[in-house]
């Protein structure tokens, strides 16, 4: 029988040799359209020493515009060099757009939009309004009003006449990603998602440009949305999403059309062209290569051209208003422009795919295998063998390969430095921070700005930089969540505790105690361990104390730096240090709040169930460091200085090794619900607020969430 089997596939293989092969529009030959041959660009632009965030074409299609960090290029066709380059404080400039009549261009970057005036290619004026990066610029057909979307979850029109604005709509918790005016000024296409928070999806929803009311909720990415494209005549709105799909929806009636799935990573911008038969799509961003620009016919669905030039991700694509020219902007340094005929060229809209020998060859041999019933795969070049390479002198079995999330505190780096120390003591030695993933918070500008530095830092401490937590978890044995913004590490943990990774959570652990809650509650429903702590709990000082070195403690008040975070309730951004070292001397039992509050200053008591009185004083202004004094059995004690990040490191160290926390989930969410009833007193002026108060409604809350966590795909 098997001899038989393989004769009928040695026919097969001959009569698909011979036959031309129509493809669906969603299914892919081994190798896919990328094995075509290779399409050379028109004009390469770069390398630049930053990376290409957004690319514009001049309406008059003379002029290439590059967005990098703090510049814009302008580049002429033809020329190798810009022609001149535009300095502007707007950290990464994520977005380009021209005015209709290309007198103007708009740069859109880290909480601002400025103007250039594209006679001298200078910055005549700003538009302030949004607290966060400007993620996409639309500018209505009249140029009368430009449509702006923000990591601030905000989508704002502007009157270009006068400069002012409006928040013609916003998002509950997820930055808006994309906008763009329908052809007519009408409706607004919007694309919003979190790519911090990979289980979340992503929405696509059409607006009513004056009025900002929802005309349709259109069918959601499995993942956050990316951009979003009207097609010329306004009757089809095209999405992109980390779901790696790109996604066509009818206006009038807002139904899904077809999904486009040619691509392998996250797909990051989408442009109609001219003639609204093709539509190009950019991809990249999720683990090593397959950073592919994709054409498609638009009325069949199928791939015309694929190709993968880029060497890092593409952030974004614009195509020339003639429709003769499509440019790419990459993380790779470098934009390239692209004949659009040569793209389009010979396969001119045709429902079918001629399929060459060579892809047909792979689809027989693919068959020849199942048909065999080898179950085996072949070893293929996959995401983590191409990034493991660079560990592969570590020794089988010794080093335990630890992922960091977030990559906007010092933490980071004083973590990394530690463990990676070739010369590490035995205490902490055979633990080794391999990857990252450096996501930063987009309305923190502490955050925003330490990233891109951190991030080259941190490479040069042999640890990769991976675009996807998905990715990072296949490729580490534990976790280090160090976002400095607690508030999406509820979404950031889930991926980790769903594969078991034992998670050590930097303060705070969360934006909200009902968040803490829910965290506790994934960890108990997937077996997970994960525990939260500030440095200042494991100073020699404290843990002396909590030993009984002075006896029984009667009572103990301690300080620190409390400075504020207007996006975190008022003590857990740093308040948390203080707050941490009087619960370690004083344990739980903590029954009620007061707080009291001055410019300067919060001073919080709380009263414990066995009559001990702790407190903790906050201090917002001049260098207080951090202390305090323990009343204890055996005399006044002083708490003890802070003796830096190692003494934490190696907590963590004995947790990833036995799985065992050092701090229980109890005491944790004790220590949170403290700093919630502080806010709480300090709203009610003052008055008492039990900790079981603020527990009960954050329990019911946190069930909520975690329920509809669950429920997800």
């Amino acid at each position: 029988m098997p001899a038989l089997r393989h004769r009928s596939l040695a026919f097969l293989l001959t009569a698909i040799v011979l036959l031309t092969v129509r493809i669906p529009a969603t299914a892919q030959l081994p190798g896919g359209p990328s094995e075509k041959p290779a399409v050379e660009p028109q004009a390469t632009f770069g390398p630049f020493d930053e990376w290409v965030g957004s690319v514009a074409i001049s309406p008059d299609g003379e002029y290439v515009v590059t967005g990098t960090y703090d510049e814009i290029q302008v580049s002429k066709l033809g020329s190798p060099k810009p022609i001149h380059v535009a300095k502007h404080k707007l950290g990464r400039v994520r977005s380009l757009a021209f005015s209709p009549d290309g007198r103007q261009l708009f740069a859109g970057g880290f909480r601002t939009i400025a103007v250039l005036k594209a006679s001298s290619w200078e910055v005549e004026k700003e538009l302030n309004g949004h607290r966060a990066y400007v993620t996409d610029l639309s500018i209505s057909p009249d140029g009368k009003t430009l449509a702006t979307s923000s990591e601030d979850s905000t989508l704002r029109l502007w009157n270009l006449s006068d400069g002012t604005s409006r928040v013609l709509f916003q998002e509950k918790e997820d930055p808006i990603t994309g906008v763009e005016f329908s052809p007519d000024g009408s409706q607004l296409a919007v694309a919003s998602g979190d790519d911090t928070r990979p289980t979340r999806p992503g929405h696509i929803r059409l607006l009513d440009a004056l009025s900002g009311k929802v005309v349709h909720e259109l069918t959601k990415h499995d993942r956050a949305a990316t951009a979003v494209a009207f097609s010329p005549d306004g009757k089809l709105i095209a999405s992109t999403g980390l779901d790696e799909k790109v996604n066509l929806h009818e206006v009038e009636t807002g139904k899904l059309v077809r999904k486009y799935d040619g691509h392998s990573r996250p797909t990051n911008k989408v442009r109609f062209l001219p003639s609204g038969k093709h539509l190009v799509s950019a991809s990249g961003g999720r683990a090593v290569g397959k950073n592919e620009i994709h054409l498609w016919e638009v009325s069949t669905g199928e791939a015309v051209n694929s190709f993968d030039s880029h060497k890092g991700p593409v952030f974004d694509v614009a195509v020339s208003r003639d429709g003769k020219l499509i440019a790419s902007a990459s993380r790779d340094g470098t934009a390239k422009v692209w004949e659009a005929s040569a793209l389009t060229g010979g396969t001119g809209g045709a429902e079918t795919v001629v399929a060459g020998v060579g892809n047909l060859a792979a689809l027989a041999k693919s068959l020849i295998g199942k048909s065999a019933g080898d179950n085996a795969e072949e070893p293929k070049p996959d995401d983590k063998n191409d990034t493991t390479a660079e560990t592969a002198d570590e020794p089988e079995g010794r080093t335990v390969r630890i992922g960091m999330i977030g990559l906007d505190t010092s933490h980071c780096l004083a973590f990394t430095k530690l463990l990676n120390d070739p010369k590490a003591a035995a205490d902490i030695a055979g633990f080794r921070v391999v990857a990252v993933y450096p996501k930063g918070s987009p309305d923190i500008e502490s955050s925003t700005s330490r990233v891109p530095k951190y991030t080259e830092e941190i490479k040069k401490l042999g640890v990769r930089i991976v675009d996807d937590l998905d990715e990072l978890v296949g490729q580490v044995d534990a976790i280090l969540l160090e976002t400095n913004d607690g508030r999406p590490h509820l979404e950031q943990i889930i991926p980790a505790l769903k594969a078991g990774l034992p998670v050590f959570v930097d303060k705070p652990i969360a934006g909200s105690l009902t968040d803490a809650v829910a965290m506790f509650e994934l960890g108990r429903h997937f077996k997970t361990p994960l525990f939260c702590s500030s440095s200042l709990r494991f100073s020699e000082g404290p843990q002396a104390l909590r030993a009984g070195s002075a006896g029984k403690i009667l009572g103990c008040s301690t300080y620190s730096p409390c400075s504020l975070e207007k996006t975190h309730p008022d003590l857990f951004w740093y308040g948390i240090h203080g707050v941490e070292m009087l619960f370690t001397v004083m344990g739980t039992g903590c029954e009620s709040v007061t707080r009291a509050s001055s410019k300067d200053f919060e001073l919080v008591t709380g009263t414990w169930d066995d009559g001990r009185i702790g407190t903790f004083r906050g201090i917002r202004s001049g260098s207080s460091g951090y202390g305090g004094t323990a009343f204890c059995e055996k005399g006044i004690v002083p708490v003890g200085k802070y003796d830096g990040y190692r003494p934490l490191v190696v907590e963590i160290v004995k947790f990833f090794r036995t799985r065992e926390v050092p701090v229980t989930a109890e005491e944790t969410l004790q220590i949170y619900a403290f700093m919630e009833a502080a806010d709480e007193s300090k709203r009610q002026g003052g008055a008492p607020v039990k900790l079981e108060s603020v527990m009960e409604n954050a329990r019911v809350q946190a069930a909520e969430k975690v329920k509809e966590i669950l429920a997800r795909k």
